[in-house]
């Protein structure tokens, strides 16, 4: 790869960079700029030439998806991918006979590459070589044990050029199960890699799931939750939960996201109409009656607030984020000693619930109690060592504790009384 100076590089890759990250959040046009850019800089990127030629066939734009894999081939002639994206293109222009030169050059590096096999085998048939097609794309869903779902597409396809409408009908069928059980097998990854906390990842993996399976509800949802996350804005997370439900209205995960992204962006009756949707077929989901709680209690709905955390922990009594609500609550209407009560319910319930530690840090603090305040704040960052709220707590605490010890000294020393 040639660079023309320092600066230019680091730019390049700057692009790409972007590029990659607006793709893995499907923002094709966005990436596709950055992608152009890194090629004004240099041309023959072959990074940036692959991901602008895959985003052209995404989109429908075969020949300018040829184009570009064209060049790469040029430059590197045993890129598979790339060669590949180019039999593929050209497939799609109905160029059968140019694009089979392109999948037999795979198969002449690598004869194990099946989805190489399966569209030479679909070329071949549209030269007019039905049978062998057939043949070939039998052994390759054999070889896959039934899931290599390119190959069920395209014997779907030969077998419509047979006539053999029936047979056409069921090999769609099968491509349809074999992408429903990749799509599920994909999403479980993405749900791996989110633990991990590499979310960019996942991202990719629930794209990869719902391009098999476009009505993967537990894809679609995740993938909200994890661009909602990345703090993509509202109207690119918003459209992954409603299709979800469309597509399954009694998906509650995608009913409570949905209500958690109103809330935090204060649009709380849309919270409450998304939490109520839940209520309607599961009265006493705890989640979405405590849930309703705090929403309710930011439309100042105050009483209606405090029955449905109650009602949330009458249906789980030892649920601590239940209890925790509950407390959040009272401690806004400023009631801190009832708030400390369910505190202590919510710690009795789970003893490492550093959220419950922490918050009965903060009333402790709030009744004046500074050195219970302390040990509380303490156990909390031994269970949440990264929890910077109750570090900066905990440190305006020893703060008071510290003057008011200083305070006690002067009075011993005979010095004059300072209230506390």
């Amino acid at each position: 790869m040639i660079f023309a100076g320092k600066g230019r590089g680091v730019n390049e890759w700057r692009h790409i960079n972007e590029g990659l990250r607006c793709e893995r959040y499907g923002q094709l046009s966005k990436a596709t700029s950055r992608f152009a850019k890194a090629l004004s800089i240099n041309p023959h990127n072959g990074t940036a030439l692959m991901h602008i030629a895959g985003i052209h066939y995404q989109t429908g734009r075969y020949g300018d998806s040829e184009r570009c894999y064209a060049e790469i081939v040029e430059s590197d002639p045993s890129n598979i991918d790339a060669l590949q994206g180019l039999g593929l293109a050209l497939e799609k222009q109905h160029r059968y006979a140019e694009a089979l030169v392109n999948f037999e050059r795979i198969l002449a590096i690598d004869a194990t590459y099946d989805d190489a096999v399966a569209y030479s085998a679909l070329c071949r048939s549209g030269l007019g070589d039905h049978d062998e097609a057939v043949a070939m794309l039998d052994g390759v869903i054999s070889r896959s044990g039934g899931d290599h779902v390119q190959a069920h597409h395209c014997r779907s396809r030969v077998l419509s050029r047979m006539h053999r409408n029936a047979e056409s009908i069921s090999a769609l069928d099968d491509a349809r199960k074999a992408e429903a059980r990749q799509s599920v097998a994909l999403y479980e990854q993405g749900k791996a890699l989110s633990r991990q906390k590499r979310h960019e990842k996942a991202v990719e993996m629930y794209t990869r799931a719902l391009r098999l399976n476009p009505e993967n509800a537990d894809a679609l949802v995740a993938k909200g939750w994890t661009l909602d996350y990345a703090g993509l804005p509202s109207k690119d997370v918003v459209p992954l939960y409603e299709k979800a439900i469309r597509i399954d209205p009694h998906c509650t995960e995608a009913h409570l996201n949905l209500s958690f992204l109103y809330d935090r962006t204060g649009m709380y009756r849309k919270a409450v109409a998304c939490l109520d949707r839940i209520l309607e077929y599961d009265p006493r989901n705890v989640r979405a009656l405590y849930s309703k709680g705090i929403a309710l209690h930011s439309l100042k709905q105050h009483a209606a607030a405090v029955f449905f955390c109650d009602a949330a922990i009458r249906a789980d009594p030892s649920n601590p984020k239940a209890l925790c609500s509950m407390v959040w609550i009272l401690e806004h209407r400023k009631r801190h000693a009832e708030a400390l009560e369910y505190c202590d319910l919510a710690i009795d319930a789970d003893p490492e619930y550093a959220y419950a530690h922490s918050y009965r840090g903060k009333l402790l603090y709030l009744l004046g109690r500074y050195d219970e305040a302390l040990l509380s704040y303490e156990k909390a960052l031994s269970l949440d060592p990264g929890n910077r709220t109750a570090e900066h707590y905990r440190d305006k605490v020893v703060e008071k504790i510290t003057k008011a010890q200083k305070r006690a000294a002067k009075r011993g020393k005979g010095g004059r009384w300072l209230p506390p």
